[in-house]
C-alpha cells in the first residue's frame, strides 16, 4: 500500500470515528440531561437515611400489609389493567400480577386511576375510578375478591353513586381517589369530586355498606377547597382550588388526620395537605380542621409530590408512600417513593 493510501485510509478511520463519538454524544446529552428524580435521592441517601427512598416509576401508590407481606397497587395508564405487587419489605417493588383487566369498550373501559385495595371484612374491596376515555364520565368501581387470597377471582361492583339524589340515583357526579374511613365501629368513603358539571374538585364524604358494596347516605361536602393559596392550581387567586387524593392517617395518640393532595398534579405546585378530625361525626364538615401550612411540598430533591399512604413496616416506623414529578415541566410522568414520618410531642406528624 502506497503512502498516499495509507493516509487515506488513517484519515478516513479517524474521521468515521470522530463522527460516530459524536452520534453516540448527541444520542446521550439529552438522556443526561433530564435525569431522573431517583438518579439524586438514591445518591442523597447514601449520605442521608431519611432521604426519599426510590421504589419505581409510577403514580398514585397505596400498600397495605397482610399476613406478613406487602401489596401494593398504583394506576397504571394508559393499560386497561388493575395490578397488585407483593414483596416483603417497603424498600422494594416486589413482584406483580393482574387481576383484572377491563372490557375494550364501555363505560369503565378506560383510565383505570388510583386504584386502592383494602382487607375489609374477610375480603378484599379494590376501589378504582374508571371512564369510557371521556374524563367527565370518571364514577368510582369496587372490586370484591371472592375469598381471603388477594389473587383470588374478583366481582366488578358499581359504579358508586357519588352524587346528591341517592334515592333516585339521578345525576351521578364525577369521583375519583376513593378511599375508606373506619371510624368508631363505622365505615365511611372519602373521595375527590365534582359538586355539578364543572371541572373543581372537592373532598366528600358518606357512609359505606360492603353487602352490597354502596353509599347509605347523601355525600356531604368536608371542606372548602382554597382556603390558602397553596391550595390553588397555580397558587394564585385567579386560578382554581382543587383538592384530591384523600388518605387517611391514624396517629398513635388515638388523633386521625386526612392527608389529600392540592394544586396541580402536572405541575411543581403539587403537594400535600392535612385534616384532622376534630369532632365525634365525620359526616359534618366542621368536624374537620385544616391545617394551616403543607404536609410536603416540592424542595430541593423533589418536586410535584402527592397522592401517598401510610403504613408501619416490619421496624414498626411510620412510612409515607408517595409519587412525585420526574421533570419540571408540565406533565404526568412519576415516580414512587416513601419517607419517614414522626409524630410530635402533641401527635401532630411530620415527615422526617
Amino acid at each position: 500500500m502506497t503512502t498516499l493510501r495509507r493516509s487515506a485510509v488513517f484519515v478516513w478511520r479517524s474521521l468515521t470515528l470522530l463522527l460516530a463519538f459524536y452520534a453516540l454524544l448527541g444520542s446521550t446529552a439529552p438522556v443526561m440531561a433530564q435525569k431522573d428524580v431517583h438518579d439524586a435521592t438514591e445518591q442523597s441517601a447514601v449520605q442521608d437515611p431519611n432521604a426519599p427512598r426510590f421504589i419505581r416509576a409510577g403514580a398514585d401508590p397505596w400498600v397495605i400489609a397482610h399476613n406478613g407481606k406487602y401489596y401494593w397497587s398504583q394506576s397504571n395508564n394508559p393499560t386497561r389493567e388493575i395490578w397488585l405487587w407483593q414483596s416483603d419489605s417497603l424498600d422494594e417493588p416486589g413482584q406483580k400480577k393482574t387481576i383484572w383487566r377491563a372490557p375494550r369498550t364501555g363505560a369503565y373501559s378506560r383510565e383505570l386511576w388510583a386504584p386502592e385495595i383494602h382487607f375489609l371484612d374477610g375480603r378484599f374491596y379494590v376501589f378504582f375510578a374508571a371512564d369510557d376515555g371521556r374524563n367527565e364520565n370518571h364514577l368510582t368501581y369496587v372490586l370484591v375478591s371472592e375469598n381471603d387470597d388477594p389473587y383470588s377471582n374478583y366481582q366488578l361492583c358499581g359504579p358508586l353513586y357519588t352524587g346528591d339524589d341517592l334515592e333516585g340515583k339521578t345525576n351521578n357526579r364525577w369521583a375519583i381517589d376513593s378511599t375508606v374511613l373506619e371510624h368508631q365501629g363505622q365505615r365511611y368513603l372519602i373521595w375527590s369530586g365534582w359538586e355539578d358539571e364543572r371541572d373543581i374538585q372537592y373532598l366528600y364524604i358518606a357512609k359505606l355498606e360492603l353487602d352490597p358494596v354502596r353509599l347509605t347516605t347523601p355525600r356531604v361536602r368536608i371542606c372548602n377547597n382554597c382556603d390558602y393559596l397553596w391550595e390553588r392550581v397555580e397558587e394564585t387567586k385567579e386560578t382554581r382550588g382543587l383538592n384530591e387524593g384523600p388518605e387517611i392517617l391514624y396517629a398513635p395518640n388515638g388523633r386521625v388526620f386526612l392527608s389529600y393532595s392540592c394544586g396541580a398534579s402536572w405541575l411543581p405546585t403539587y403537594k400535600v395537605a392535612l385534616l384532622e378530625l376534630v369532632g365525634d361525626d365525620p359526616m359534618q364538615s366542621a368536624s374537620w380542621r385544616k391545617l394551616p401550612e403543607p404536609f410536603l411540598q416540592s424542595d430541593a430533591r423533589q418536586f410535584g409530590v402527592g397522592h401517598g399512604c401510610f403504613l408501619r413496616d416490619n421496624d414498626a416506623q411510620m412510612r409515607y408512600i408517595y409519587h412525585a414529578k420526574v421533570e419540571r415541566s408540565p406533565g404526568w410522568k412519576r415516580e414512587v417513593f416513601t419517607r419517614f414520618v414522626d409524630f410530635d410531642a402533641e401527635g401532630l406528624p411530620h415527615i422526617r
